[in-house]
């Protein structure tokens, strides 16, 4: 026996009314029932399996009629698990997967079941993941993978979508199920993304996103600003590596796609509410965008000034220690993106070798930035505005390296300073507490290294030059503010200035700043320049206090000692040299 159009139109009317309930009418379900609408959709939906498991019982086992009632059937049970998982009922949405999979797992490379098997792999494959047995999830989005790969390249092959089930063979789409077939493995490809990346195999996620991305363009199958944020975010894997021309590649095509978003998307909206929200979604993603641009543009800075200074720490070297200060050249460009050069063509893909190089990678940073701060501003997004300047004193600070003129690096470390003590005064420290140590940590090492400027300036004197009260008085102020700075990072963590005993508790990454809070300290005292010797001997004192809590910490925790051997000799050194000034300090003051 077979089955006719009419026999399936009233469960097929069912069907579509259960979709409706969850793709239109749940939008306007109440905040007190936020799942009205799919409790209605899986009501009519146990209905319709009851009808179905009705009909397959009247048809001839393993018949093509059969096997279409069976795949409805897999298809109907894997919405029912789709529902039961969103509305939080994980074992009763496993137990509908399982049954669906059981269905058409011996014809999941028929033409009328692998779609319906891919689906249902693929929501066992989230339901798995989202419960943290990523291993579990791994193996069914493999076997999704497998099922595609077998019928993918079969000839005549026609898979077949839920409408082409219901339907006669005259009323197949040609093409909708192929389609249906590769936008179900482009979701198979996502999720294996976010799985490797649980698994922390990290080289495989990126492999998975890039492939994904790539699948979206070739079939039209995407959001222009979520394709965005992820070719963005998969920028953020690739820099590090320096992968820069990859990296760029992304970022470029992040922005293409969020201006053709503007361009193309915003005006053809007539709602003025949805256009209102897509303007916002526009201006809030684009300056996402940004911050990526501009972590990219830091990277480059901060990569240039260590492979540089790598090369420098070779001896005799015609070339640095790396193997090349060029980045890997051989990207996988989207071919679909059309115009991509003139948004890579802002900023280069190399290391920077010289002063002219690194301006230009700055200027774009700061654009960036400064476009960012439009949407993230300190009244609205106090943190994120602040991670922005906090960016912005990055910049500055690399560029520094670059420039061989001291007051020029003098300059660019106060802009750095600008940005920072401007955060200092805005943000709360109760509530911002991380960012404000950060924010005091980096002052007190900028002011350093302005202060370490200036007395080279003073070294080059020559004897019959005297430096001018001006200097002087620079050069204490300096000192005097990162001591504060290093001292208010030291009592955000309840160490007491008096004794510099650190309670317990504190986690030992965040230690080895603490400890360097110490030595930097220790060295500060001993830079302040005056002639009065009661404060000479209050500075001395000070100075050895902290080189000799900062010895004693690294001893008793050695792991974090271990970070500061060349520290720890310069500090013993100090404390066996500063008690003899001392007692010579303390017999003038007594003479």
């Amino acid at each position: 026996m077979g089955i006719t159009k009419e026999s399936l139109s009233d469960i097929r009317e069912d069907f579509e009314k259960a979709h409706k309930k969850i793709d239109e009418d749940s939008k306007n379900d109440p905040p007190t029932e936020p799942f009205r609408s799919h409790y209605a959709a899986r009501d009519i939906l146990q209905n319709v399996l009851r009808k179905l498991k009705n009909l397959r019982e009247s048809l001839d086992q393993g018949s093509d009629a059969e096997l279409t009632v069976r795949c409805i059937l897999a298809n109907v049970l894997k919405d029912v698990g789709r529902i039961s998982i969103f509305t939080e009922e994980l074992s009763n949405g496993e137990l509908a997967l399982k049954e669906a999979l059981e269905l058409v797992h011996e014809d999941k490379e028929s033409a009328s079941g692998v779609n319906a098997a891919i689906e249902v792999f693929n929501q066992l494959g989230i339901l798995y993941c989202n419960r943290g047995n990523f291993e579990d999830s791994k193996a069914v989005l493999d076997q999704a993978t497998e099922c595609y790969k077998s019928v993918r390249d079969k000839e005549e092959f026609e898979p077949l979508t839920i409408s082409d089930l219901f339907g006669t063979k005259d009323e197949i789409e040609k093409g909708k199920g192929m389609l249906l077939l590769e936008k179900n493995h482009t979701l198979t490809l996502y999720y294996l993304a976010q799985v490797y990346g649980y698994l922390e195999d990290l080289v495989k996620s990126a492999h998975f996103c890039h492939m994904t991305l790539k699948r979206q363009l070739d079939y039209n199958d995407y959001e222009h600003v979520d394709w965005a944020l992820n070719a963005a975010t998969l920028s953020q894997y690739y820099f590090p590596k320096n992968y820069l021309s990859q990296s760029r590649h992304l970022l470029a095509a992040a922005s293409y796609m969020l201006d053709r978003f503007e361009e193309e998307v915003i005006p053809k909206e007539t709602n003025p509410t949805a256009k209102t929200e897509k303007i916002e979604t526009h201006k809030h993603r684009s300056a996402d965008v940004a911050r990526c641009w501009a972590k990219y543009a830091i990277h480059i800075l901060a990569t240039s000034k260590e492979r540089l200074c790598e090369d420098d720490a070779e001896e005799g070297a015609e070339f640095p220690k790396s193997s090349t200060l060029s980045p890997v050249k051989e990207i996988d460009r989207f071919i679909g993106l059309q115009g991509l050069s003139v948004y890579e063509d802002q900023i280069t893909d190399e290391f920077c070798l010289t002063l002219e190089d690194a301006k230009l990678v700055l200027l774009n940073g700061l654009s960036w930035l400064n476009k960012a701060k439009e949407y993230y501003t300190k009244e609205t997004e106090a943190s994120q505005y602040a991670k922005i300047m906090q960016d912005i004193a990055s910049l500055y600070k690399h560029l520094a390296f670059f420039d061989d003129n001291d007051d020029n690096q003098c300059k660019l470390y106060k802009r750095c300073v600008d940005q920072l003590e401007e955060l200092d005064e805005v943000l709360n420290a109760t509530y911002y507490q991380t960012i404000c140590r950060e924010i005091w940590y980096e002052l007190g090492l900028t002011y350093s290294k302005m202060l370490d400027l200036k007395l080279s300036k003073l070294e080059a004197l020559t004897a019959n030059e005297r430096p001018s009260p001006h200097a002087l008085n620079k050069i204490n102020k300096l000192c005097e503010k990162s001591i504060a700075k290093f001292q208010k990072f030291l009592e955000s963590y309840k160490v007491p200035l008096d004794t510099l005993e650190i309670p317990e508790g504190i986690d030992e990454a965040e230690l080895q700043p603490v400890f360097f809070a110490f030595f930097h300290i220790g060295r500060l005292y001993y830079k302040v320049i005056t002639p009065d010797k009661k404060m000479q001997l209050a500075n001395v004192q000070n100075s050895f206090r902290y080189y000799h809590h900062f010895v004693k910490n690294c001893e008793q925790v050695e792991s974090v000692g271990a970070h500061f051997k060349a520290e720890m000799g310069v500090c013993k050194e100090m404390n066996a040299l500063l008690p003899l000034k001392i007692k010579k300090l303390k017999n003038e003051l007594n003479e």
